[in-house]
């Protein structure tokens, strides 16, 4: 484990941490935005700007930068980022795919 990564879990540990973890679940109703199900036992709190320091990532001031999701929305998410950063038209694909699906 490298520093940045002990320093994500001893935030992810804090008192602090935790009340805004559970405040913004309250904020999103307990609801993933993206499947519109109910959160799930071991849902994530993402960190929207995926590459953030760990000062960035420490920062909560600002609640729009974190979104409560799913474990699987979240791994579908990061999985999805990979390509999509590089060719946003990924989407327009995946779209077409699965509207020829039936």
């Amino acid at each position: 484990m490298n520093k940045t990564q002990k320093a994500k879990r001893d935030f992810r540990s804090s008192k602090i941490w935790k009340l805004f973890r559970k405040t913004k679940m309250n904020e999103q109703g307990s609801i993933d935005p993206i499947t519109k199900h109910k959160l799930c036992k071991g849902w994530n709190l993402h960190h929207r700007h995926v590459t953030a320091d760990i000062d960035e990532y420490q920062d909560i001031s600002n609640p729009e930068h974190y979104v409560c999701l799913n474990k699987e929305t979240h791994k579908m998410l990061h999985w999805l980022y990979r390509y999509w950063k590089k060719d946003p038209t990924i989407l327009e694909r995946i779209n077409a795919e699965l509207q020829s699906w039936y």
